[in-house]
């Protein structure tokens, strides 16, 4: 695997990705300019907000993550932290990393984690405190080794892109459709006297925005689902390159498997931030099956297909080992 090509391919795509966000931004502007005979106003501010949110996103994007899920950084007098990060720091060294991520613990029971991050230099890894409660040294390198994967790779780089932009679009979306339902109360309520002619294009324009933001947000979704279960697979391979041990790995899989029979949500956790987590934080039961329609819409791969291929072994044994247990 060459991870050179891996990283331009992903710079590349979040290149792609922010010009297809300022393409679409700037077509909702050309169109309200059009409803509305104020060419370029409508362009020049929606573009203008694009910006905005992209550089934002750069600017404060993991960091806005990281709040997200109330994360705080490391207790070094803790003892579990403290090794924690002697972990993050040596698989940094053997993953080739100039600088070490920053440590982070949020408080959940779910034995999860993932990475953020814009530059490698500023990337930072997550961990929830069921993780170290639950999981051995060996299981913890496992884990640890594919959030560094993610960084390494610059996959950090191209899905915090993305949360940002899906982001910005969902609230284009609820905000879209929510000045419709309250214009449709209005009209309701006023209905008795004579409908302003401007008015109903202020509903044409909101309802243009609002499909196309709920499109741009559907495909956004799909687009996140498909890049993200290939990038699990090829962090878990990078994984046992690091540690080289797969047993580490599979056996911290394995005990989020059977955890997530009991647990809930992780806290804090959306569906722009997901994708981001090593298993589905929202624990939707889409990501343990397979077909078509489980192909488009689970951020992850089933997690018993992952420990099969780490330990090569055929996945219909440890799927019916994790039924059972």
């Amino acid at each position: 695997m060459d991870y050179l090509v891996q990283q331009k391919k992903n710079l590349r795509n979040t290149y792609l990705l922010v010009f297809l966000f300022l393409f679409l931004m700037a077509t909702l502007g050309l169109v309200v300019d059009v409803l509305f005979g104020v060419f370029p106003f409508g362009t020049v501010l929606l573009v203008f907000i694009a910006l905005i949110q992209i550089l934002a996103g750069v600017a404060s994007g993991p960091a806005l993550v990281l709040r997200s899920v109330n994360a705080r950084k490391i207790n070094e007098k803790s003892l579990e932290e403290k090794q924690l990060k002697n972990i993050v720091e040596e698989l940094t060294i053997a993953a080739g990393l100039e600088k070490a991520p920053e440590v982070y613990v949020m408080e959940d029971e779910n034995i999860n984690a993932f990475a953020t991050g814009f530059k490698v230099e500023k990337s930072a890894v997550c961990v929830t405190s069921g993780l170290l409660k639950h999981l051995n040294r060996e299981e913890t390198e496992g884990v640890i080794a594919h959030e560094l994967s993610h960084i390494k790779n610059k996959d950090t780089l191209l899905m915090t892109t993305i949360s940002a932009i899906l982001g910005t679009m969902v609230l284009v979306q609820l905000f879209a459709w929510r000045s419709l339902w309250g214009l449709a109360r209005f009209g309701g309520r006023k209905s008795s006297k004579k409908k302003d002619s401007g008015l109903g294009y202020v509903v044409l324009a909101l309802l243009i925005i609002a499909l196309v933001a709920t499109l741009f947000s559907f495909i956004g979704r799909i687009s996140i689902f498909a890049v993200s279960r290939t990038r699990e697979y090829l962090a878990d391979a990078k994984a046992v390159e690091l540690t080289r041990n797969p047993k580490g790995l599979a056996g911290a899989l394995r005990k989020i498997a059977k955890m997530q029979k009991n647990k809930g949500k992780v806290k804090g956790a959306t569906i722009a931030t997901a994708h981001l987590f090593i298993s589905d934080p929202l624990k939707r039961s889409v990501n343990n099956k397979e077909g078509f329609f489980a192909n488009l819409f689970s951020t992850h791969p089933p997690i018993h297909k992952r420990i099969a291929l780490l330990e090569n072994v055929p996945e219909e044994i440890v799927l019916k080992e994790l039924q059972e247990s």
